[in-house]
């Protein structure tokens, strides 16, 4: 384990030590809207995210049946650019959510640990979550909450998560976090339903975030006074770099019916891209503090598993302790190695020793009296 874990925290005193058959090992996120563990389940290979419903007060059957909503619109969002939702309970204590774990940071993370990307790395970025959303529109799931912190970046791609379980839907309740509604559509914080076109616009905020270190908000640290900001669709993109705007522009649209579609906007992503490519041919790339973030994230989450969630081993032998480099079967296979060439040996040994005797008799026979 490394000795400043990016991924594993301890559990909390308050914290459960499991959720219906997952045994919990530590968290890996918390917010507003609820706490993420990494957890184990005996007799399956792997590692879990296991998500709890977080409410004010006491959890009612409203929050409940919108959360086993929320939990029946995930299982359909199934691709290879999610992660798949494994089991839930609604109707626990604590109602809870299992899906794959991905060991991969955000890109919230890479943000805040690392820095902004060059504006062609962004505009790559935004392309590659626009695909990704399309695949999950087409399963007609639509996100509802992305944002920089529902966005994981590993080595092989973008991963979206969280489709807004767990979303308030009264967004002037005081459990709304900065992090929620700096990414929301105006039409969302207007309290109307949620289309595609609202993750068109998290998309606008996501890359704001990814050039500039910040939401295309003033700082106003107050989620009330936010909320009306984003309401009224009065973003500032004075200080986002000149070829990322016209991309900013036109997913911040505030009418969402003119918004570009994803496909567009994938065009739209992949002109900025060769319009301003740099000398530089690597800027295209995730900046290096990123990539290095990125692959001490797949280390220690291969740690993880090699301890908490082994798969079993190659070939269905079972996992043995090795002596000096070797397992018991190793070395019982070099003992049985040493013992034939020693029996070798001997029946050499023996062999010539009674050719001698042979050549011996045959010599005293034919010698004259």
């Amino acid at each position: 384990m490394f000795d400043d874990d990016l991924i594993l925290r301890p559990l909390h005193r308050a914290d459960p030590t499991s959720l219906g058959p997952y045994q919990l090992l530590g968290r890996i996120g918390a917010g507003g809207m609820g706490r993420i563990y990494l957890a184990n389940r005996d007799g399956t290979e792997g590692l879990y995210a296991v998500k709890t419903l977080l409410v004010e007060g006491l959890t009612t059957d409203a929050d409940r049946d919108r959360f086993a909503r929320e939990v029946k619109v995930a299982r359909r969002a199934a691709g290879p650019q999610t992660a798949r939702v494994f089991d839930a309970d609604p109707h626990a204590s604590l109602p809870w959510l299992a899906t794959e774990y991905v060991a991969a940071p955000s890109l919230g993370d890479l943000v805040t640990r690392c820095g902004t990307a060059h504006p062609t790395a962004a505009a790559r970025i935004l392309a590659d979550c626009a695909v990704a959303l399309e695949a999950l529109h087409s399963t007609g799931v639509i996100h509802r909450d992305l944002k920089p912190h529902n966005i994981l970046l590993t080595s092989q791609g973008i991963r979206l998560i969280d489709f807004g379980i767990s979303h308030a839907s009264d967004l002037t309740r005081t459990r709304v976090t900065l992090g929620t509604v700096a990414y929301i559509a105006p039409e969302q914080a207007r309290g109307e339903p949620a289309t595609a076109a609202c993750d068109i616009w998290a998309l606008g905020a996501t890359l704001s975030t990814l050039a500039t270190g910040h939401p295309p908000y003033p700082d106003t640290g107050d989620p009330v006074r936010l909320l009306a900001l984003v309401s009224r669709a009065t973003v500032d993109l004075s200080d986002l770099p000149a070829p990322l705007r016209p991309l900013a522009e036109a997913c911040l649209t505030p009418d969402a019916a003119d918004r570009p579609t994803l496909t567009e906007l994938r065009v739209l992503a992949e002109d900025c891209k060769i319009a301003h490519r740099p000398f530089r041919t690597d800027a295209v790339e995730p900046p290096d503090s990123w990539i290095a973030l990125i692959s001490d994230y797949e280390i220690e989450g291969e740690q993880l598993k090699e301890e908490y969630a082994p798969g079993p081993p190659a070939h269905g032998l079972e996992r043995t302790r090795r002596i000096a480099g070797l397992t018991p079967k190793g070395w019982k296979a070099a003992g049985s190695l040493i013992f034939n060439f020693s029996a070798l040996i001997f029946l050499g040994t023996a062999g010539l020793l009674a050719l001698i005797i042979v050549i011996a008799v045959v010599v005293i026979t034919l010698l004259p009296y």
